[in-house]
């Protein structure tokens, strides 16, 4: 229910350059999978980590009043992993914490494997920047355990 209502909030959004790319060549999952998978995995982390999740859905006009509101916690930025094997971030994850998580039943969504964390100001580097998504990634491997 909680993806649903993230969905319709954002409902008409425009959505990020290389987010609209990948819909268009058909890589990306459709927006109710991804939030899904995006409630599933932050719950998992706030569980593990034994803080706040904050839920945070609202239209996308809306994020810049909200861009400073983490995924978990005071400063845990929660991202899934589908089809690489490294986390992405961009500058605006500056102060937070990158979570590395996976959905490993991907039927049900009842399994999620936390890879670990890491402070993307060590890895905001030439070696880790991606072009295309405009920011950097992080191999799972490189995440550091809870």
């Amino acid at each position: 229910m909680l993806a649903t209502e993230r969905w319709l909030a954002k409902y008409g959004s425009v959505d990020r350059p290389n987010y609209a790319e990948g819909k268009k060549n058909g890589y990306l999952e459709h927006e109710l999978l991804a939030n899904v998978r995006a409630n599933v995995s932050e719950w998992a982390v706030a569980s593990l980590t034994d803080t706040a999740w904050n839920v945070p859905w609202y239209p996308n006009e809306l994020h810049p009043r909200r861009a400073k509101l983490p995924d978990v916690g005071v400063n845990f930025e929660v991202r899934t992993v589908r089809t690489r094997d490294s986390v992405p971030f961009w500058n605006k994850d500056e102060g937070k914490i990158i979570v590395g998580t996976k959905i490993l039943d991907e039927d049900y969504y009842s399994q999620v494997e936390v890879y670990g964390w890491c402070n993307p100001t060590e890895y905001a580097t030439m070696q880790y920047r991606d072009e295309v998504i405009g920011g950097w990634r992080v191999p799972v491997s490189e995440l550091k355990e809870f």
